[in-house]
């Protein structure tokens, strides 16, 4: 299945703008279509910030994934074991956080729910 890359775009663009209340942001470094892997890197104080995992697992990761064709979604910079990362996004669940994410993208996409 093929990656649109312009709602990759608009997707990290919304991100970033929601990360800027932190003084972050979100940057896309590529698109890898044939395995359906997208990579995106932090961007100021997100750099350092130890919450990155938490952001990723919250906002970014299920905003990217809910994209047709994306199967995978990295960081780059980021080094969290897979288990903390589904640790993370099981805590995450009860409070609604990555449901609210891809549903604030996709308002800001412009994609009907």
């Amino acid at each position: 299945m093929t990656i649109e890359l312009e709602q990759v775009q608009q997707a990290v663009a919304s991100l970033s703008r929601l990360i800027r209340a932190h003084a972050g942001g979100l940057e896309l470094v590529s698109v890898d279509d044939l395995n359906g892997v997208v990579t995106v890197r932090y961007t100021g104080m997100c750099v350092g910030c130890e919450l990155r995992p938490v952001t990723t697992e919250g906002s970014v990761r299920p905003a990217l994934m809910a994209i047709d064709g994306v199967t995978e979604v990295r960081v780059a910079g980021m080094s969290v074991s897979r288990e903390a990362e589904e640790r993370i996004a099981r805590d995450l669940e009860p409070y609604g956080v990555r449901a609210r994410a891809v549903r604030l993208t996709r308002q800001a996409r412009g994609v009907q729910q």
